[in-house]
């Protein structure tokens, strides 16, 4: 095949993208800047046209297709290479082949590789700008396929361990799996980069609580330091977010706070690199039955808590917008989704598209700069249910005060410009194992440099105790030994607070504020942030023109004149009160209504293509999707009488319902994915 002579750099500066199996369809023509084509099967006779449909309605493309199943069966059974590799596919302890749907999990052999590897290639030869090897993970609990053995005893050099056998093959089975599937990323990387050198390479990915809670394992932060990709997706959605929250059992738990801890953990792999992150919402759910009315709820939580990751606004607004807006799913009792939940999502995915970075934080500021240690090797442990009651018992009770941590990523330690964004580090080796020496030396370094880290946990594991790791070989009873012997000469400009409470009894409220919460707040101290832990009870943030908000265990109310970006009528809110356990986001338009402006758009739910105000004249561009009714909020510049008339791309005459009051007017009227071109007459 010839090299492709595809340029990138488009897709790289896409701000908002979305996947989707299918070819153009103007009832899915969201206006985003980039497509990902998701097509496993296809042969290059599909893919090029798929292709084309979007490249030709103006998208950047990218194609993403399944790194860890077999999607068309094509692999194992022998279509592909005229040889069966039923070998190759994930074998469970009870002898079942582990499935998702109709397709197998693999074992990334040779052979799957390089079945992988075509696909990269005829993807670039049909017009990908981008590749994207999605999910590149594994199951714990698995691990007894002919494949994976013989893999085994050549990495390890000694004979296979049933997954199930002790602690010490569960630990193996796991690290193996992490370091086989980063072979697999390299060696697509490499061909990608070969055949087209400004293809960007993109690796989708799970969070880490979703993969403990899932007996899954992912190459996540051992991932960063490959050279030469070009940014991750990080994917969350319902499901994630709430397997991590059945896993953790305690009275005082929420969705919103197991979704900011998920989305946290994404922004700690890409911050301060010049890596892309695009953080993923998904309005609805894999499993299918659930109500609209359910997806609606979790999806203001998902989106509020996506966006106080204010260092990131670059989003995949949403995986297959197909079962959404298209018939013949039975998503949500069935699709198409309700009128208001699809307009509802264009709404949002406008705000996606206009939000800035960075964030200011409103009604009150907490203490920022508190990070939770975590590690690749927290998915190889092998934890009984609940599986993450001790890392999030670290997590939840500081976000459910409204103090915004973050994960501190372990593989990033030795950096120091990452490790030094942290003045706390809470760290328990009951939960994650530093893979290596160079971690613990790191981290004694940064405390030395003025860091404070607090130490939980008992250190009394089966891992603790087998000789194969490197602090057994190196002389320490544990890996917490080793850390403890590099402040021999003191702890220089920083502090070490041993606590040997496990991090689980944090789960019980009680416990957490009276244990928990004083060990924090002594390191507040210790490092200098303020006189005390500053807990707001709520998250309210500004970011540009927009307010996101969520009440924790304090109300939020504030004053002014807001667009209620939830509600489809876009309705002006004279104040914002929130009680307990609401997410918001709102349009603070205060200014423009207090000012008396010109007329102008306040909000819409489609793109704003461009917009003009003369001679008593409004006019405005808009473009979004067919069969979903598009909404403008307009503020009418203290004019009384106004006459509205809309045409799209052929010069038809659109309708259009206009509901007006004293200071605006509401607009609905058909969308066109070619642009709807309206002229308000003002008098």
């Amino acid at each position: 095949m010839k090299k492709s002579n595809t340029k990138t750099s488009s897709f790289l500066k896409a701000k908002t993208i979305f996947q989707t199996a299918e070819d153009y369809n103007p009832k899915i023509a969201i206006a985003a800047d980039g497509i990902i084509v998701h097509r496993h099967c296809d042969e290059a006779s599909i893919l090029a046209p798929s292709i084309k449909t979007w490249l030709d309605a103006g998208a950047s493309v990218s194609v993403m297709f399944f790194a860890d199943s077999d999607g068309a069966n094509e692999y194992w059974t022998g279509k592909w290479d005229g040889k069966p590799h039923p070998e190759d596919r994930e074998v469970n302890s009870e002898g079942k082949v582990v499935m998702c749907e109709h397709r197998p999990y693999m074992v990334p052999t040779k052979g799957w590789i390089e079945h992988l590897k075509e696909k990269v290639e005829i993807s670039l030869e049909c017009g990908a700008m981008g590749i994207m090897p999605e999910e590149p993970l594994a199951h714990t609990n698995s691990g007894y396929s002919e494949s994976f053995k013989k893999l085994w005893e050549e990495y390890y050099g000694f004979p296979w361990q049933a997954q199930n056998s002790s602690a010490l093959a569960q630990f193996l089975t796991a690290e193996l799996k992490a370091k086989l599937y980063l072979d697999l990323e390299k060696s697509l990387l490499k061909v990608t980069k070969e055949k087209n050198p400004n293809a960007a390479f993109i690796i989708p990915i799970h969070s880490i609580f979703g993969n403990i809670s899932s007996n899954i394992v992912a190459p996540l932060g051992m991932s960063v330091g490959t050279e030469n990709v070009d940014g991750y997706i990080g994917q969350i959605w319902t499901g994630p977010i709430n397997w991590s929250l059945s896993n953790y059992e305690s009275e005082d738990k929420s969705f919103f706070a197991s979704a900011y801890a998920l989305y946290d953990y994404f922004t700690q792999l890409t911050v301060g690199t010049n890596k892309k992150l695009w953080l993923l919402v998904d309005p609805v759910e894999d499993d299918p039955n659930h109500t609209w009315n359910e997806f609606a709820d979790w999806y203001k939580h998902s989106v509020t808590a996506m966006l106080f990751m204010s260092g990131i606004n670059t989003y995949e607004i949403m995986p297959w917008p197909d079962r959404i807006f298209l018939p013949g799913h039975e998503t949500g009792e069935c699709s198409p989704a309700p009128e208001d939940f699809r307009m509802r999502i264009l709404t949002i995915s406008q705000v996606l598209q206009d939000i800035p970075k960075g964030g200011e934080w409103l009604t009150s500021k907490p203490t920022e700069q508190i990070a939770i240690a975590i590690a690749d090797t927290a998915m190889y442990l092998g934890k009984e249910v609940p599986k993450v009651q001790g890392i999030y018992g670290m997590y939840l009770p500081l976000i459910n005060r409204g103090i915004p941590i973050s994960s501190f990523v372990m593989e990033r330690v030795e950096d120091q410009s990452y490790a030094d964004l942290y003045k706390i580090v809470v760290l328990n080796y009951d939960e994650i194992k530093p893979a290596k020496p160079e971690m613990n030396v790191a981290l004694a370094k940064w405390v030395k440099r003025g860091g404070t880290l607090i130490v939980l946990g008992n250190q009394e594991d089966a891992i603790d105790s087998d000789d194969y790791f490197w602090w057994r070989k190196l002389g320490y009873e544990t890996a917490l030994e080793h850390l403890t012997a590099q402040f021999s000469d003191g702890y220089g400009y920083g502090k070490v607070i041993r606590e040997e409470i496990s991090s689980n009894e944090f789960a019980e409220p009680e416990l957490a504020a009276s244990k928990y919460l004083p060990l924090v707040e002594t390191a507040v101290k210790s490092a200098g942030l303020s006189a005390e832990l500053e807990t707001p009870g709520n998250f309210c943030m500004k970011r540009g023109d927009y307010i996101i908000a969520h009440a924790l265990k304090k109300e939020i109310s504030l004053e002014g004149k807001f667009i209620d970006i939830f509600d489809v009528n876009l309705p002006i809110l004279d104040k914002i009160d929130m009680k307990l356990g609401e997410s918001g986001l709102y349009k603070n338009v205060t200014e423009i209504l207090a000012e008396e402006k010109e007329p102008t758009v306040l909000q819409t739910s489609l793109k704003l293509v461009s917009q003009k105000y003369e001679n008593g004249k409004l006019e405005f561009v808009v473009k979004g999707p067919e069969e979903t009714p598009a909404v403008a909020r307009i503020f009418l510049g203290g004019k009384e009488k106004i006459d509205v008339t809309a045409v799209n791309s052929k010069s038809e005459k659109v309708d259009v319902a206009v509901q007006a009051d004293k200071e605006t007017c509401l607009l609905k009227f058909p969308n066109s994915p070619d642009g709807v071109t309206l002229i308000i007459r003002l008098v």
